[in-house]
């Protein structure tokens, strides 16, 4: 498996919230254990990157979409990671 920091877990619960997703949807496509998941969609929440509707769905802000844009222009989020 390949190791992940906190950016590239971030832009990946990004890319998967932009239809909307619940948290267990979440934690499953991204690969994140509960308590993983709850700090990153809380401190997301904060941020203002993501928000959460009444039917407790996750969401991206143009915040979030701003963010994700000049992410994508960053040549180190292009970096292709090695597999150990």
């Amino acid at each position: 498996m390949v190791n992940r920091d906190r950016h590239d877990i971030v832009i990946e619960i990004l890319k998967k919230s932009v239809s909307g997703k619940k948290k267990t949807e979440l934690m499953s496509e991204v690969g994140l254990s509960y308590s993983q998941a709850k700090q990153y969609l809380k401190k997301m929440v904060d941020e203002g990157f993501l928000e959460q509707d009444d039917k407790k769905r996750y969401a991206v802000t143009k915040k979030g979409m701003i963010f994700m844009e000049r992410c994508s222009k960053c040549w180190l989020f292009r970096w292709e990671k090695q597999k150990r």
